[in-house]
This record gives structure tokens, sequence and C-alpha cells, in this order.
């Protein structure tokens, strides 16, 4: 949470920030998450709730962000030797 940018008005809109963080895009975020544009920026805005499928989806593609960011840490580090044992 310390890269989502502050002051954001619920946990909506810093899950989205923090999708966006990890993609580099917002346009790629709203098309995973399948929402129009005018919907994810109420989403953004704390105007309108995430409903569950969106929210799902948007879950979803932290969680494969991240995997993706681990996996390739843990080739950096095989590269470098990290994975034999002392």
């Amino acid at each position: 949470m310390d890269r989502a940018p502050g002051k954001l008005p619920n946990t909506d809109s810093r899950l989205i920030a923090i999708a966006v963080s990890l993609v580099g895009d917002s346009k790629k975020v709203m098309d995973q998450m399948r929402c129009s544009e005018a919907d994810f920026l109420e989403y953004c805005a704390n105007r309108k709730e995430l409903p569950w499928p969106e929210l799902d989806r948007l879950i979803s593609l932290i969680i494969d962000e991240q995997g993706k960011t681990i996996a390739a840490h843990r080739a950096l580090l095989a590269k470098r030797g990290g994975d034999k044992p002392k």
C-alpha cells in the first residue's frame, strides 16, 4: 500500500491505484475490469461502488500482476545463484 497515492477516498479506488501501478496503464486496468470509462471514473472518485464482478476481476488482475513480478524476481535471483544453498 506504500505505492498507492495518498488521500484516496476508499478501498475500491486504492485497489484501482495499485492495479494501475502494477500494470502501468489505467486503460488496461479498465479493460480487464470490463467496465465503461464513465463507470471507471466513478469508481475512482468514490461516486459509485464497485460491483462484485468488476471487483473480482480487479483483484484477480492484481494477483496475476504480483505473480509475474514475483516470478521475475525469482528468475533474477536464480541467475545470481540465489537459489543455491549456502
